[in-house]
């Protein structure tokens, strides 16, 4: 079993009063809009939260008939990229690492390298074979795919190193290649949660990472990784993986994509359980509180630390119509740049219908919704799924307990049962486009 993170959760409840929760399971993050700009107290999907239908209540006829009537059809994803980091050879500095950093689970503490202890190392034994890798890491429990330099972070290493050898024994000995640096400079220190980096292993068996300094806003638990995972990706050769996934959103984004176990399967899972052959990346993107224009905001900078994520995944709307604090063309020209930025970078975006919310705050979602099935007809996009019916239909699914993290019934985010039922909704959405 991982160590679980161990600490004090702090957040602000959606009714604006401070709320603090003694936890042993990594935290469920700040709420009330922290980490973004969100809306008013009370309608914010900003941090404490919890099978496809055939169109949203009052939706347009035309709406209804764009969600079963997609402009683009058919397979897009014809080369996998199959996880080989789970039957590895796992050696590591300081130990703890093997049976632990490739284990298939996330999101809770994983394997820790005390930051008075750094630098730290993990090492894979691969098989002989693939040319090329992605390996991508998963931090141990930080909510946010980036927080303010003033909010704890917990698990996320502030630099690292990837190198590669074709005769080392066990992690430390033989001759290692560089492949990846990242915080040798201040202005190159990782800042999110969860990075993936595409790596020539053409020749090699090992790889290695090593995490050579933590953040100044780190929790005093240190860098802990929860996850690594090192996918095959040499069928695309030098060119853009095509199952990499990144889910790009709010808070109940920020919930729903974190593959903890109780918000399993998780997409990729669904996915490999309905195709074996394939194992799609995915990162969590989500930050609480934010709205399409934030999402728009760092998009640039999203593209350029994930240069190997072909699908976008947004789920973007739910602050934009808290008492319609946005309007639906603002909301709308926030959407059509961000689509408009993906595709001119070669990415393929993905909406999925806002979910429903029953806090009394949301009425207006269907509106927006409307919005979102044009811009998928507009833009010839593959349909996401259809969360608002799926919510309106299963009420049930927003109520604590099951809520990790302390979290409270709101009515506005999912609980642990519909987190998950989210991630399968994502993946019968997707099912279509692999063979």
């Amino acid at each position: 079993m991982k160590p679980s993170l161990v600490g004090v959760v702090c957040f602000l409840g959606l009714l604006g009063a401070a709320a603090c929760n003694s936890s042993n399971s990594p935290p469920a993050g700040q709420g009330g809009g922290t980490g973004g700009a969100g809306g008013a107290a009370g309608t914010n999907a900003g941090g404490t939260a919890g099978s496809n239908a055939d169109g949203a209540a009052g939706m347009s006829d035309a709406a209804e008939a764009g969600m079963n009537d997609s402009s683009v059809s058919g397979v897009l994803i014809t080369r996998p990229n199959p996880i080989i980091s789970r039957t590895a050879q796992v050696f590591s500095s300081p130990a703890g690492a093997a049976g632990t950093i490739n284990d298939g689970t996330y999101h809770n503490g994983g394997w820790r390298i005390p930051v008075a202890s750094l630098p730290g190392w993990v090492a894979f034994k691969l098989t002989a074979g693939p040319t090329r890798i992605l390996l991508s890491w998963d931090d141990g429990g930080t909510y946010n795919y980036q927080d303010p330099a003033t909010a704890t972070v917990y698990g996320l290493p502030a630099g690292y190193r990837i190198e590669l050898s074709a005769d080392s024994t066990n992690g430390s000995d033989g001759i290692w290649m560089p492949g990846v640096i990242v915080g040798d400079v201040s202005t190159n220190l990782n800042q999110v949660r969860t990075r993936a980096h595409a790596l020539d292993f053409t020749g090699m068996t090992w790889v290695k990472m090593t995490i050579t300094a933590a953040p100044a806003n780190e929790s005093s638990n240190g860098v802990q990784l929860g996850e690594i995972d090192i996918h095959d990706i040499s069928a695309t050769s030098s060119g853009l993986p095509e199952d990499t996934w990144f889910f790009m959103g709010d808070s109940i984004t920020a919930f729903a994509y974190d593959r903890a176990p109780v918000h399993q399967p998780s997409f990729a899972r669904a996915i490999n359980t309905a195709s074996p052959t394939f194992y799609p990346a995915m990162i969590n993107g989500g930050i609480g509180g934010e709205l399409s224009r934030d999402g728009l905001a760092r998009l640039a900078r999203v593209l350029e630390l994930n240069p190997d994520f072909r699908f976008f995944a947004l789920g973007y709307g739910t602050n934009d119509a808290a008492n319609g604090q946005v309007p639906t063309a603002t909301f709308r020209t926030n959407m059509q740049s961000m689509i408009d930025m993906l595709k001119a970078a070669g990415r393929t975006p993905i909406i999925a219908h806002i979910p429903f919310s029953g806090d009394g705050s949301h009425g207006m979602i269907p509106a927006y919704n409307t919005v979102i099935d044009e811009l998928v007809q507009t833009n010839q996009l593959p349909i996401g799924p259809d969360l608002y019916t799926h919510f309106q239909q299963n009420p049930g699914e927003f109520t604590c307990p099951p809520c990790g993290g302390g979290r409270t019934t709101d009515n506005l985010h999912p609980n642990d049962t519909g987190l998950a039922a989210m991630n399968s909704l994502w993946a019968t959405a997707a099912r279509p486009l692999y063979p």
